[in-house]
């Protein structure tokens, strides 16, 4: 989650980059903010870090801040298309990654109910309203929100499994949520910028 929360500071450049979208100072202070409270949220776990694991985690970031951009890039047509697109490309690399390392592809009735849940609502759901938040937020802050799922994700452990958050995880999950909180209220003046073609 620590290297997937790199997600912001990669849409952040790519999105001034690509389309000259500039990022505000407390945009940009919330994002090393949050990044460096996800650290303390997981300074007390214990285990070695893969290499693999830690390249799949940094190109699942990178995948996530291209996603954003090219939402940001398409803002002034319909982009709800690209959520099923990103679907397609999903089944396409998760089944290459399954056959490559020899795994089946074939799931038990109970697997599939929840995978068709999780595809519906979890991310289905998540990916159009975070489609939609595209057209009025710029890249980087769009970015810095999805961060809300690292804080939430020990909420939904301690409700369903019964699991209890470390007092590392609620520290830094109180500071994330500041730091979101704070960049959000930090821009409630400024008007939302206008849609137009890139």
């Amino acid at each position: 989650m620590l290297l997937f929360a790199t997600a912001p500071f990669m849409a952040a450049t790519l999105g001034w980059i690509v389309l000259r979208e500039g990022v505000r100072v407390a945009t940009w202070i919330a994002i090393v903010v949050s990044i460096g409270e996800i650290a303390i949220m997981v300074a007390d776990k214990s285990g070695g870090v893969a290499l693999k694991g830690s390249l799949a985690a940094l190109g699942s970031a990178f995948g996530f801040a291209v996603f954003t951009v090219a939402l940001r890039w398409g803002r002034t047509g319909e982009m709800l298309p690209a959520v099923f697109l990103s679907g397609l490309f999903a089944v396409v690399i998760t089944l290459a990654i399954c056959i490559g390392s020899g795994l089946s592809v074939i799931l038990i009735p109970n697997d599939s109910g929840i995978a068709m849940g999780m595809g519906a609502f979890q991310v289905g759901a998540g990916l159009i309203l975070y489609t939609l938040g595209s057209r009025s937020l710029p890249a980087a802050e769009l970015a810095l929100l999805s961060l809300a799922e690292v804080l939430l994700g020990p909420i939904w452990l301690w409700l369903f499994l019964g699991e209890t958050a470390s007092v590392n995880t609620l520290i830094g999950g109180a500071v994330l949520l500041a730091a979101i909180v704070g960049n959000a209220l930090s821009d409630k003046r400024r008007k939302p910028p206008p849609i137009t073609s890139p």
